[in-house]
């Protein structure tokens, strides 16, 4: 029991460390898309605010792209806005499972891990789990279909030797086996604190 408290009070202190992480990431997030709206609203200069608007970046491919073809600057602005919104609702969301393992982890530094907070908590992260990888999964598809519109990828590419340009993505579902697993062990959980307090009962 007490190896258990022990490490139960060092993964708190981890998982602290990671919520304010998760914290300052939203509020830098928001900070972000408040600058750049306040930009547009006022009519700010776009380039006082961000560069590098002429430049796509493939990850393992980057393009250049000439003065005369270059997007509208206000326009990759606002999609940067889009996904930085969404990245800070998964920022968000991210703080929220945080704070429910610290729930789970706060009666184990007290040596009940059978304690019927440790159940209510996995519901909880099992259902924010689904949040979480729905808004991941948004914040990915609107960055590859406001990147595409942005920069006119169609236009840009489609030539005698390119004749097509499709988006493709799927939607990756793994999200709902960790949903799946932390609901399971919920129910596991909550047995065990029906076994706990039968037993304690009995004494």
């Amino acid at each position: 029991m007490q190896k258990l408290t022990k490490t139960a009070t060092i993964l708190d202190r981890i998982f602290k460390i990671l919520q304010i992480i998760f914290t300052t990431l939203a509020i830098v997030a928001a900070v972000f898309v408040g600058i750049i709206l306040l930009g547009w609203l006022l009519g700010w200069n776009p380039d006082t605010i961000a560069t590098g608007y002429e430049t796509l970046d493939f990850g393992f491919l980057e393009l250049q792209i000439a003065d005369a073809f270059a997007p509208d600057k206000w326009i990759i602005l606002l999609e940067a806005g889009v996904v930085l919104a969404l990245c800070g609702v998964c920022c968000l969301l991210g703080r929220y499972e945080v704070k429910c393992i610290r729930a789970i982890l706060d009666p184990m530094k007290q040596g009940r891990p059978f304690s019927r907070e440790v159940s209510v908590n996995l519901k909880k992260m099992a259902i924010l789990g689904i949040f979480t990888g729905i808004a991941i999964n948004c914040v990915d598809l609107a960055e590859q279909i406001m990147l595409a519109v942005a920069y006119d990828l169609p236009g840009l590419l489609i030539s005698e030797k390119i004749t097509h340009i499709g988006i493709n993505y799927t939607f990756d579902l793994t999200f709902l086996i960790y949903s799946a697993v932390l609901l399971l062990l919920s129910y596991v959980f909550s047995y065990g604190t029906q076994l706990q307090e039968l037993s304690d009962e009995t004494l």
